[in-house]
């Protein structure tokens, strides 16, 4: 089964159409700081692994 998507199919909705019980913060970007501390990562830049999952999924 092949999966194809489009721009034109994605409808944006606000956050306040879902509320949640905790509060979000507006930016919700993952820091990934105290991970790669912790752990002695070496994340890869997040391009990098976008352009990996759409080589996978093409």
């Amino acid at each position: 089964m092949e999966l194809r998507t489009s721009v034109h199919g994605i409808d944006a909705v606000p956050t306040s159409a879902f509320p949640t019980p905790a509060r979000r913060p507006h930016n919700s970007r993952l820091d990934t700081t105290r991970l790669r501390s912790t752990f002695g990562l070496q994340l890869p830049h997040w391009q990098q692994g976008v352009a990996r999952m759409l080589r996978e999924i093409s």
